[in-house]
């Protein structure tokens, strides 16, 4: 049986997961030249955006059922450089403010997946924008849940660069291009 603590980790790392798995098989399928078909981008994005919109759920209703405001969840120092007194620590803070943030965005996401999904139909650039979508999702949820002002940084940096590549997406044209 596993104790609040456990349950709250693996919710918590499932939320963060989700759209890392997801990033990390559009841009491997991207890089090796061989996009998944639109169909199968689809229900992976599916896939991702509802398993960690219900574990994000799931810790909000664990945190109110059992009157838990705060729950940090520490993966570890990922870099560290002891002559600077440095180190970067991969810090998850799921409170009453940032988890509301977190189902914002898998809502707001999940529905322009969806509209995404129908808009771009057909589209040259199909798997290229769901691919620069992840990232955006991926900073979304990283920023929301930040517990160090590094991961705070590195969240808002895949949200900058993501928006920027998303305004230019139809760089066919010299506007958007332009704009972005």
């Amino acid at each position: 049986m596993l104790t609040a603590d456990q349950l709250f980790t693996v919710l918590g790392v499932v939320v963060v997961v989700c759209p890392i798995a997801l990033l990390a098989l559009l841009g491997l399928c991207s890089l090796a030249d061989r996009p998944l078909t639109e169909e199968s981008t689809k229900r992976f994005i599916q896939s991702a955006i509802v398993t960690g919109l219900l574990a994000s759920l799931g810790i909000l209703a664990l945190m109110l059922l059992w009157g838990t405001r705060y729950v940090s969840i520490g993966l570890g120092n990922w870099v560290v450089i002891p002559d600077e007194h440095f180190h970067f620590q991969v810090k998850l803070v799921f409170d009453r403010l940032s988890v509301p943030f977190v189902i914002l965005s898998y809502v707001l996401c999940g529905v322009i997946a969806a509209f995404g999904s129908v808009y771009l139909h057909k589209e040259t650039g199909f798997s290229r924008f769901f691919l620069l979508f992840t990232i955006f999702l991926l900073g979304m949820i990283i920023t929301s849940l930040a517990g160090t002002i590094e991961m705070l940084f590195a969240g808002w940096e895949l949200v900058g660069l993501s928006s920027a590549l998303l305004v230019a997406f139809f760089h066919e044209r010299p506007n958007p291009v332009r704009n972005g």
